[in-house]
């Protein structure tokens, strides 16, 4: 007898068979999907599932309960799947098998019958689209539960997924003995165990065939790169030569941009990504290729998308292509795509609209998001589900740099002084200065330093300047990119010359100011109300209110008309009568055409004299004083006298005001003199008030008490020294 398996002849000597192929990836789209419904209604694998309704029915007859003899009422697996059947003999499951098997769940009783029965006829559709389909699952589901020690319903399976499998393991999920022992062998010695291999295999039907083509391939690295089973090894040979394909057309399609076709390139590159849609350096190619078609001169301006920059960010708009007499089989959706110039490879999805209508409409969309100091370009993708429905359409490239706003310039004496608004992200700003308004003048601009929110550009000679102001953001690599810059024109008139310096004195009641004629422009002193302003200032505007007509605050001071100096006859002298109790401050003004500059100041004070000057004792050593205050003086001096020897000290006119115009003195007991003498500011120039005097008398004081006896004197001295003594 023979000893070894050969064809046609058995063997004898109780060796195994040769091993059965196994399944080397379940063979159907969304196996997941059918293994978690079986596994949530309780059932192991799929043939139990086919084969429970007739125990059930059995189990419930007049006979369910008598004995029977101990069989296996196993199911074969190797060869088809095989379920016992009437008569010892073998009843294959087929289309019939399942549609019996799917009728008997919709009458159970079973409250998992409807959703088995709806489980049943994905079955049902397996088993019709292929005869071995079902076996494939089948046997795609023992391996998994052998290999990793699993009963189906959260046991473990002999010694464990560790453990060699044996044919009680095989069995007791259901396989016939006769087969128990071949299909347990194989197991050990083929299937892999749970890992990437195995969650390769049962997603690798749900992605291919499809356009998911680099998933697909990054599956198949993972499977057998010559697989046992013919039907992987089938899948795996059109994914390869799909791949192929597409790897010619790339190459067609660089080889016809590199010749400066973009058009054929584009129509190549679309070609290619429609059949794999998740391939980025082909949506990549297409959008170089787009982008091209875009920057040539013959690109059609109907159907380009437009871009612009508002405060919403960027905004574009395109009008759907529409050919007359036809209509979409699929509602067409546009993908917005950003991407920088130069560089497809990276996109980012902005946002996608759906058009169900077939006419031609404007669509628009915004990009609220767009990075700042970068190129950028948009391209609208038409997609008619998951495929590429044409060749993309590609703006200009957009600049992304916000310019500053508010651009305003203001003369002032000898230059311009410009403000603006800038944008929160720009991180420095430039100015270019131009002698001319034409920007394009053949000498080049000038940099004026500036700060962020504006500048001042003096010492230039009179003229027109055009200023153009930039915004600078950060780019990519370190680098500044800048805005286009706005442009603002301004012009510089000739102004007068400040006076360098105004001199006063006092000439009796009135004072005498002198100053020296500006270099350009005449000059005259005004009185001028508020605080003073520094030398240099534009006071156009108030000079010409304030000659106008009388200076605000009433008490206007009399004033001459400045002459000139008989010793050199160049220096001018004005002769100022300011009013009592009253301040004034002169200011220089230096006047050319409508512009008028100011330059030093001089204040001039009259204070009043104090009236009503009234001293009354109060105690020994005190006193006080009354009086009316020489306004507009800030301080006083309040003092006394009695001929040999005096005091005195400063009062503000807040402490005045506080203590209601009593000022309270320490004064000997003799009689003195009390003055009152108003002081006026130390930069102020002055007319002298003459101060008040008031005599305050003698204090009137008790006589003194009689001396003690001399013999009082005597006995108080012996009693201290007698008790210091004793």
């Amino acid at each position: 007898m023979a000893t070894t398996w050969r064809p046609g002849v058995r063997g004898t000597d109780g060796a195994l068979p040769p091993l059965p192929v196994l399944p080397q990836f379940p063979g159907m789209r969304g196996y997941r999907q059918l293994r978690g419904s079986i596994q949530s209604l309780g059932f192991r694998h799929a043939a139990d599932l086919l084969r429970e309704p007739g125990r059930l029915r059995a189990a419930g007859g007049v006979f369910g309960t008598l004995p029977r003899a101990e069989t296996d009422d196993g199911f074969r697996v190797l060869d088809g799947l095989w379920f016992p059947g009437r008569g010892g003999l073998w009843q294959r499951v087929d289309v019939p098998f399942v549609r019996r098997a799917r009728e008997a769940w919709q009458t159970s009783a079973d409250p998992r019958a409807l959703t088995a029965a709806a489980v049943t006829d994905v079955l049902e559709t397996l088993a019709r689209d292929h005869p071995m389909g079902l076996r494939h699952i089948v046997l795609w589901e023992l391996c998994c539960l052998l290999k990793d020690g699993d009963d189906g319903k959260g046991g473990r399976l002999g010694g464990g997924a560790d453990a060699a499998t044996t044919t009680d393991d095989a069995a007791a999920l259901g396989v016939h003995r006769s087969e128990a022992r071949l299909l347990a062998a194989a197991v050990d010695a083929l299937f892999p165990a749970d890992g990437a291999e195995r969650r390769a295999a049962e997603e690798f039907n749900d992605v291919w065939p499809s356009v998911r083509l680099r998933r697909a391939e990054h599956l198949a690295d993972l499977l057998p790169a010559a697989p046992d089973d013919h039907a992987l090894a089938a899948l795996l040979g059109s994914l390869r030569t799909r791949s192929a394909k597409l790897r010619f057309l790339a190459y067609a399609a660089r080889r016809a941009q590199e010749g400066g076709d973009p058009r054929a390139a584009a129509t190549t590159w679309l070609g290619a990504l429609r059949q794999a849609t998740d391939a980025p350096e082909l949506r990549a190619g297409l959008l170089r290729a787009a982008t091209a078609l875009a920057d040539a001169p013959s690109a059609a301006e109907p159907t380009a998308v437009q871009a612009w920059t508002n405060d919403l960010g960027i905004g574009l708009s395109w009008r759907t292509p529409h050919v007359p007499g036809t209509r979409p089989a699929t509602p067409v959706t546009y993908a917005v795509l950003r991407f920088d110039d130069d560089a497809p490879e990276t996109t980012t999805e902005i946002t996608r609209i759906d058009v169900a209508a077939p006419e031609a409409r404007l669509l628009t969309a915004h990009d609220r998001a767009a990075p700042l100091g970068r190129v950028l370009r948009y391209a609208v993708l038409p997609l008619r589900g998951d495929r590429v429905a044409g060749v993309p359409r590609v703006t200009a490239p957009v600049l992304v740099a916000p310019d500053v706003e508010a651009l305003l310039t203001k003369p002032v004496p000898g230059g311009v002084q410009v403000h603006w608004r800038p944008h929160p992200a720009a991180v420095d700003i430039e100015v270019l200065r131009y002698d001319v308004p034409d920007v394009g003048a053949g000498r080049g601009p000038t940099v004026v330093p500036c700060g962020r929110r504006g500048l001042v550009d003096d010492a230039l000679p009179p003229g027109i300047y055009t200023y153009r102001v930039s915004c600078g953001y950060p780019g990519p690599g370190g680098t500044v990119v800048r805005s286009p810059g706005v442009h603002v024109m301004a012009r510089v008139d000739e102004w007068p010359t400040p006076v360098a310096e105004v001199a006063a004195e006092l000439a009796g009641d009135r004072v005498v100011l002198g100053w020296r004629a500006p270099t350009r422009g005449w000059s005259t002193l005004v009185p001028w109300p508020g605080g003073p302003v520094e030398p240099g200032t534009d006071v156009s505007e108030r000079f010409a209110r304030l000659t106008a007509g009388d200076p605000p605050g009433g008490g206007a001071p009399e004033l001459s008309e400045p002459r000139l100096r008989a010793e050199d006859g160049r220096d001018l002298l004005l002769e100022v009568n300011p009013p009592v109790a009253g301040r004034l401050r002169m200011t220089a003004v230096s006047v050319l055409g409508d512009r008028a500059v100011a330059g030093p100041s001089v204040v001039v004070e009259s204070p009043a004299p104090v009236k009503d000057l009234t001293v009354v004792r109060l105690a020994r050593g005190r006193a006080n004083a009354w009086f009316s205050w020489p306004e507009p003086a800030v301080l006083v001096e309040v003092g006394w006298h009695d001929g040999t020897r005096g005091d005195s000290r400063r009062v503000p006119r807040s402490t005045y005001m506080q203590k209601l115009g009593a000022v309270e003195l320490a004064v000997p007991d003799t009689a003195c003199t009390v003055t009152v003498t108003p002081l006026t500011r130390p930069d102020a120039v002055a007319v002298p008030a003459p101060p008040a005097h008031a005599a305050l008398p003698a204090a009137h004081l008790p006589p003194p008490p009689p001396e003690p006896p001399l013999w009082r004197k005597w006995w108080r001295r012996w009693l201290r020294t007698g008790a210091r003594q004793g």
